[in-house]
């Protein structure tokens, strides 16, 4: 059973394989000295120039409005350790993504501050709309 947290992985995964992408990894694991971190997921998918193209993501579901920014002080924190691990490790060449539903993005937007934390943040966004179960943005 999956947790409040990640209850919207399922759509999230769907929402990739519509756009070719698929799941090779679950979860990632990520070293960082001698401790292991786990992003959700790592996916693929065969780029139109022939090259496979490869990601981890880490879902963040933001069920909780007042919890917003409490969630968003976590997950911009987990972000940078997974992206220093991934760093070190070798794999600085793969993009690393937090991936959220459109309703929490629309929440962060109606909130300036925060908003601008989100986007002056290191942090690379995948934008899901949950419902539709497709990709709304990719932010870089």
């Amino acid at each position: 059973m999956l947790t409040a947290l990640d209850s919207c992985e399922p759509q999230i995964i769907r929402a990739l394989e519509k756009e070719g992408w698929v799941v090779i990894a679950k979860p990632h694991n990520i070293r960082l000295d001698e401790r292991y971190l786990y992003a959700d997921f790592k996916a693929s998918r065969v780029t139109e120039n022939g090259p496979t193209a490869i990601v981890v993501m880490e879902v963040k579901c933001f069920t909780n409005p007042l919890n917003d920014l409490t969630e968003l002080y976590t997950a911009i924190g987990q972000y940078r350790m997974y992206r220093s691990g991934m760093d070190s490790s070798g794999d600085d060449d793969i993009p690393l993504y937090l991936a959220l539903p459109d309703v929490a993005y629309q929440r962060f937007e109606a909130q300036p501050d925060l908003f601008k934390v989100l986007r002056e943040s290191i942090v690379k966004w995948v934008v899901v709309n949950i419902r539709q179960e497709s990709i709304t943005q990719w932010l870089d």
